[in-house]
Formats: C-alpha cells, structure tokens, sequence
C-alpha cells in the first residue's frame, strides 16, 4: 500500500513543470501545520485560497487532500497549469494527440519560429512549439486546450539546462558546435533535440496526465490584491513573489512572451521592500479565518513577519527551514544562509475554529503521535520566536 501511495504521489508531481520557487517537497510540511489547527477528517468541507498559483503544487496538494480549491495568479503560465491539472478532472492528452502534433506539416513559419530561432530554440523545437499552440488554440475543449499549451511550456522547458529558457548556447546545438557547450549541460540539449519523437513527446503527455484526478476546484486569472475580497474560502494560502530575489517576469519572461504575445511587469511584491505589501494582502484577507503564509529569508525576518499577523489579531505559528531553491544554480554561501519561513496565523474568534478546533496549539510544542518531520534530514529546535528547522 506504501508502494502505491509513493507512486501516486510521484506521478502527480511529475505533471507539473519545474517552476522556481514550487513548494512539492514542502507541501507535507505546509498541511501538516495546517492539521494542527483544522484536522484532515473535515478538510473535505472546506475552501482552501491559492493566492499565487505560480506551478501549481500547492493547489493541486490540497486537492488530492480533499478541500475544494481556488486558485488565483495573474500569470498565464500559472493558469495554463491550473485549468490543465487543478480545475480539469477528467479530461486527459491522447496519443492521437500526439500523432497530430508531430506529423510534418506545410504551414508557414508560426510566431515561435519567427521570433526565437536560433537564439532561444532550433527550428524543429520552434516549429514544434507552433504546431502545438496552434492546435491549442483550435482544441473545442477548453481543458484539452489547456493540456496542449502545458505540453508547450514542457517542451520549452526541457529544450533548456536546468529549465532555463534563455537566449544564448542552444544555436550551437544546430551548428553543431558540441565542445562548445559546457559539459555538464550538453545532455540536457541532446534530450531537447529528440522532443520531435513520437515516444519522448508522448511520455512528457503521460506525466502530465499523471496530475489529472477528480476533485472540485476554480482557477481565476486576477489580481489577488483586488479580487481577494470577494473570495469566500475557510484557508488562504499565500507564497506570493520574494522580494529581493530573481523575479518570476524575468525567470520567465520568453514564456510569458510566447503565451500572452508580451512579458509581464516585475511584481511589486518582487521588489526590494516587496514584504510590505503583505499587510495590504492581510487586510483584504480579514475574512478568511485561517492563513498559510510562505516567504524567503532574503529581505524580512521571521519575526517581522510574525509581527504583521499580529498586528491583524492573528495567533500565530512560526517555522523556519534550511531550504534551497535551484541548488544546483545556489552558491554555497547562499546554501548556509536560506531559510523559507511558514507561518500560519488564525483567528481564535472565527466560528470555524471555535467549534472546530481540537488540537491544542502551542508555539514550539509537537503533541505525542503526531507525524514525523515531513522534511528528510531536518533537525527541529524550539525558539522564542516558533519551530525552527536547521
């Protein structure tokens, strides 16, 4: 039963793209915070609030644990994975589907090709890009649609080193210019260039449909800050953009390009001072009775962040965790020094918790029986300040 479970998992996850930032090895971690105030036996009757929808593993963690999911970003990248895999239940890719893509076809050179060969794809990646969104496009359902414009952002992915899309080494793959590239990231062009193969494309489609299982959830493409008032939801979860770190704009801007025909402004909440849009988010969210909040250590500290729920009447509980995003790419300087912060912050007075909490909640105590440490390798040490992980 293990066994099953673990390969259940590993599939769901692998339908999602690699996205900087995604939370898939701290979800146990995040919900595990989240039953000690709501148990898992009546999540099933809950709405649970993704505010930043970004790749989508948060949202589509919850709806594999039962709740009814909404999920906001204002990102065409993120909705494309949230109406393919969080609200689509039912709808899969066929190999029909992809027998059509790849069959060779006499169209004119499509906007991928025309705009980002050789510099970014080889022809036959672009043109294969083309053929993909244009069958999207075409696609007379809606979450079929979804699923092909998530092949795209796979296919894009894959043809680049640590699913770095960016101008740059990949003209030499089509001149041939091999011990030009360095070595490390030579086999991730090679496997790019067999993407136009019929068993390679359709084993990227069978991950993905590996994430499509039934469940009740609504994506919105909007701005949380203005739309969140209007959202009714007994959980929010916030992992808004960090602020003073890679934005996501930047990390994906040729994406955003090929999806929404222009890039996307920097994110306020991306900007140095970027924290301080939280008390805007905390005040449109006063409704909601429970919140879930993920933020990198790079400019606001725990407590800091600790003191803003208070300040909304919150109680709050706070974790910190040695955690590193893209640690291949992450000096070791910044290895030692990264921590991603949770917290979770409640209203005692909301009619959800008083007639359903049943766990006693005490900052930096973990009842007897309760799960193992979500995170492998991790040592837990109480402080002043919550639980903090090292």
């Amino acid at each position: 039963m293990r066994r099953s479970k673990g390969r259940k998992k590993l599939s769901m996850w692998s339908a999602l793209p690699p996205y900087l930032g995604g939370k898939r090895r701290l979800c146990p971690l995040i919900f595990r915070e989240l039953d000690r105030i709501l148990p898992r036996r009546i999540w099933p009757s809950l709405t649970f609030l993704d505010g930043f929808l970004g790749g989508g593993s948060v949202s589509l963690y919850a709806k594999a644990q039962g709740f009814r999911v909404v999920a906001t970003d204002i990102a065409e990248r993120a909705i494309v994975v949230g109406q393919a895999l969080i609200e689509n239940s039912r709808v899969r890719l066929a190999r029909e589907d992809i027998l059509r893509v790849v069959v060779q076809s006499g169209d004119p050179a499509g906007r991928v090709e025309q705009n980002y060969v050789p510099n970014v794809f080889t022809r036959a990646q672009a043109r294969l890009l083309d053929r993909i969104l244009t069958m999207a496009g075409e696609a007379p359902d809606a979450a079929k649609g979804a699923l092909l414009h998530l092949l795209a952002i796979r296919v894009a992915l894959v043809a680049h080193p640590m699913s770095s899309v960016r101008a740059g080494t990949i003209h030499r793959v089509s001149s041939g210019e091999f011990e030009a590239i360095t070595p490390s990231c030579l086999h991730q062009y090679i496997d790019g260039l067999r993407l136009r193969r019929p068993d390679r494309l359709w084993r990227l489609a069978q991950q993905i449909n590996g994430g499509i299982f039934q469940g009740e959830a609504k994506v919105l493409k909007a701005d949380i800050v203005e739309t969140l008032p209007t959202i009714e939801a007994d959980i929010a979860y916030f992992d808004p953009p960090y602020p003073g770190v890679t934005s996501y704009e930047r990390e994906y801007r040729i994406i955003d390009e090929i999806l929404e025909g222009s890039s996307l402004p920097i994110s306020p909440f991306s900007a140095k001072g970027g924290a301080s849009m939280l008390d805007l988010l905390f005040d449109h969210a006063g409704h909601i009775p429970v919140w879930i909040l993920s933020l990198g250590n790079a400019e606001v500290t725990l407590e800091e962040l600790e003191q803003q729920m208070h300040r909304q009447g919150r109680e709050v509980r706070a974790t910190a965790i040695r955690y590193m995003h893209k640690s291949s790419q992450a000096t070791e300087e910044k290895r030692r020094q990264n921590r991603e912060f949770i917290l979770t912050g409640w209203d005692p007075e909301a009619p959800l918790l008083r007639q359903r909490l049943v766990h006693r909640i005490k900052i930096g105590h973990v009842a007897p029986g309760e799960p193992a440490d979500a995170v492998a390798g991790v040592k837990k040490e109480a402080t002043a300040g919550g639980m903090r992980v090292d």
